[in-house]
């Protein structure tokens, strides 16, 4: 039997990047999947990937900064493929913005996304399992929850709330059957990631760079952060709560090898 087999799950930022690929992991292990995303995002391309699997799927267009829409997402998800046990809490934004010159918009529009988007998602998913006394929801931070990093201040804050938001939560449903834990991914090959580089001079050699920084030396697929998502939402994962898994090639815990100290090859 598949991993997910049985099992209904909820994506957001499902359109794309790790949200789709985390989505597809899941249809591609049984379970029935709704893919929530902006209503301007390709959700028909994302659907049409995720059948091929052969299960249900549902596209659902929803701006996660919006509470009403959240509900009504759960709600549309829950009447059309059933009770909902798996959430993958994932949408978000990122924008680069010295701290000094970061204007309330984009601060606003950081935290709407990131953090109260998150929030609605997190809440919605509770109220549905709280009742069945079961499920399990992990929710996007990033490694820069976890580390500093120039130009990402106002994200960064975003990101360190869900870490903490994570643990209360956790804490707060471990008696309902209810695990809550976060995946912090590093520097990975998205939509979202690349578009941090849209107008810089030498595309090419700022990826590299990036890549130099990571223990791994290179940048992560969204594929290898969707297994530890399904990980985290599956029945192995069954005695994790309120913790998070980093996945981002050694960035945060190893310094590169030659880059400081005596070469070993």
């Amino acid at each position: 039997m598949r991993e997910m087999s049985n099992r209904v799950a909820l994506v957001t930022g499902a359109a794309s990047g790790i949200g789709l690929a985390t989505a597809e992991a899941l249809a591609r292990e049984g379970a029935a999947v709704a893919i929530v995303s902006r209503p301007e995002d390709d959700l028909d391309g994302a659907r049409a990937r995720l059948e091929k699997h052969g299960g249900k799927v549902l596209a659902i267009g929803a701006d996660v900064g919006d509470p009403a829409a959240v509900r009504a997402a759960f709600e549309r998800a829950e009447t059309e493929l059933g009770p909902i046990d798996a959430v993958h809490n994932n949408a978000g934004i990122s924008i680069v913005s010295p701290l000094i010159e970061t204007s309330d918009e984009v601060f606003a529009q950081l935290v709407r996304t990131n953090l109260a988007g998150s929030f609605y998602v997190l809440r919605e998913a509770a109220r549905v399992m709280q009742p069945r006394q079961t499920g399990a929801i992990v929710n996007t931070a990033s490694e820069l929850a976890i580390m500093g990093q120039a130009g990402y201040v106002a994200y960064t804050a975003t990101k360190g709330a869900i870490l903490a938001m994570t643990r209360s939560a956790a804490a707060e449903l471990a008696s309902w059957g209810i695990r809550v834990n976060a995946v912090c991914p590093g520097t990975t090959k998205t939509p979202m990631f690349l578009a941090e580089f849209d107008g810089v001079e030498d595309p090419e050699a700022e990826l590299a760079d990036n890549a130099a920084s990571v223990a791994m030396q290179r940048i992560g697929d969204p594929a290898e952060i969707a297994e530890c998502v399904v990980f985290l939402l599956s029945n192995r994962a069954s005695y994790v709560t309120g913790t998070h898994l980093t996945a981002d090639g050694g960035r945060t815990t190893c310094v590169p090898a030659g880059s400081i100290g005596v070469s070993i090859r």
